[in-house]
């Protein structure tokens, strides 16, 4: 009876290291990065983010845009959507099925506008255009509607003032970062970007055109001509090396930044026995071995 108890024993302590070993995989997806391949960025993400765990395997896929990412996460063929807080809590607060699974901390990171390298007069009248919107309190007014309050009632598009006789400045939108670069379901941008474009447009008094991009396609755009001006480029404020700024872009001061991405996957429905994917599951794959 003793040999069986030991033998019990021992078959239990084993299974668990077994266990305790076995490699998991977490597949991240990511909107697109334009100076970067997955395999770059991953090592990159992997020396600040991921942790001492040699039992897991990440994997990290680009989209160029967020409803293939969206589709990529509804298909299994990712776990999780890493995306800045504000963009993750405004796709919580829309869709009931994304919940958050983790928050992860960085050192700054912002969104600034992008533009060719001949184009550095364009780009500094951007600049004293957001220095004085940030003076007068207008980026912060507009930064509290159209971003803070996580309302989608509140992403109404922003008419255009028309000067005439006035140079016509087309800037590349992606609505990939909602609500921060928004497009209504129709194709027509609305809230924070047409609100923060319309103000500098107002102050540099030239006509803003809006073009739709998806964001892997930013750079294409620009350098084609098709547009004079991104709307955003990610920026690393803590790094000289810019994972999704190319050569040959140029870049105004940032307008919005923020400290923490989060992790969206899709909601387990709960007593689901069927997915490996749950807490008890997620902590010990996070966790063993440090």
């Amino acid at each position: 009876m003793k040999k069986f108890l030991c033998f019990l024993l021992v078959f239990s302590l084993l299974s668990g290291w077994a266990c305790a070993l076995e490699r998991r995989v977490i597949k991240l997806g990511l909107l697109s990065k334009l100076n970067s391949s997955e395999e770059e960025f991953l090592e990159t993400w992997k020396k600040t983010y991921a942790p001492k765990n040699e039992n897991l395997e990440i994997i990290v896929k680009f989209f160029d845009n967020l409803t293939a990412m969206q589709m990529a996460l509804n298909a299994g063929e990712i776990h999780e959507m890493i995306l800045p807080d504000v963009v993750a809590n405004y796709m919580m607060a829309v869709n009931k099925e994304y919940v958050s699974r983790l928050v992860l901390r960085s050192k700054g990171m912002g969104l600034a506008f992008g533009f060719r390298e001949d184009s550095k007069e364009l780009r500094d009248s951007f600049n004293t255009a957001l220095e004085a919107l940030r003076n007068d309190w207008t980026l912060s007014s507009l930064e509290g509607v159209y971003i803070a309050s996580q309302s989608s009632e509140e992403l109404a598009p922003v008419e255009f003032r028309k000067f005439d006789g006035a140079d016509t400045i087309k800037v590349a939108v992606t609505g990939d970062l909602p609500p921060i670069d928004f497009i209504e379901a129709d194709g027509r941008p609305a809230g924070f970007n047409t609100a923060v474009l319309a103000e500098i447009g107002s102050y540099l008094k030239k006509n803003i055109e809006v073009v739709n991009v998806d964001a892997g396609a930013r750079t294409a755009a620009l350098a084609s001509g098709r547009v004079d001006v991104v709307f955003w480029y990610e920026v690393d404020m803590s790094s000289d090396t810019q994972a999704d700024v190319p050569d040959g872009v140029i870049l105004s001061t940032p307008y919005f930044e923020w400290d923490r991405f989060i992790h969206l996957r899709k909601a387990v429905k709960e007593h689901d026995a069927s997915s490996w994917w749950s807490m008890r599951d997620f902590l010990e794959m996070y966790w063993i071995g440090q």
